[in-house]
């Protein structure tokens, strides 16, 4: 993962309690803070939900393009979204052409955090073929992104600053064992079944994304609801 450099986070409320709660899981790093710091992180995402815009367009045309190659197959899939351009490429072209396509090549931060999120929700499914997206649910597909997402931008908040005051060694426990957490609630609590009926196009697929991540939020917020 990583953070960019100098990064500085908004001093609204919401931000400051998830600093708080952030710093005291760096002190502690016990089971309650961690819980408390997802919490109070989660909190201040939702709040700011606009912010993650680029991701809900980019997963929701992942989940777009999902749909189209498991009614007619890749190369019908490229036709639908205008790229007839890699009909006929390699594999590897075409997993790499569309994740950039549909993250902006990575022009800003979000864009750069969504590539990150989609490819390792990919690989977390052994998806190395865009054409095997067929054989997964789109539930499945929605909630590892949702949740690579959620990790990735955590660790891109975070990391300088528990870097800042611990060993390398001890960041990345701290890190991994906020990654393990988050991934656990998700896959226990967050209940994303309702897609797998929707027939929607790319507009009513960010949509879906939209309301699937405050959903994800909704998970970590239910834990702790003091200000």
């Amino acid at each position: 993962m990583g953070t960019s450099k100098g990064y500085i986070a908004p001093t609204t409320p919401h931000w400051s309690q998830a600093k708080r709660a952030v710093t005291s899981y760096i002190n502690s790093g016990d089971g309650e803070s961690r819980a408390k710091a997802a919490s109070k992180y989660a909190s201040a995402m939702h709040h700011d939900i606009a912010t993650s815009e680029q991701f809900t367009k980019a997963a929701g045309s992942i989940l777009s393009f999902a749909k189209a190659v498991s009614h007619g197959g890749i190369n019908n899939a490229l036709h639908e979204f205008n790229r007839n351009d890699l009909i006929g490429k390699s594999s590897d072209e075409i997993y790499n052409e569309l994740i950039r396509d549909f993250t902006n090549y990575g022009n800003t931060t979000e864009d750069y955090l969504s590539a990150e999120a989609i490819r390792a929700a990919l690989k977390g499914l052994n998806i190395t073929d865009l054409g095997d997206l067929k054989d997964v649910a789109p539930d499945v597909l929605l909630k590892e992104m949702l949740i690579e997402y959620i990790k990735f931008s955590f660790a891109f908040r975070y990391e300088e600053k528990i870097r800042m005051k611990r060993n390398p060694e001890e960041t990345e426990r701290l890190l991994e064992k906020m990654d393990k957490y988050i991934s656990n609630e998700l896959h226990n609590d967050l209940k994303l079944e309702d897609i797998k009926t929707m027939d929607f196009g790319h507009l009513q697929s960010s949509e879906v994304v939209k309301r699937s991540l405050e959903d994800a939020y909704q998970v970590f917020e239910l834990f702790y609801g003091e200000a």
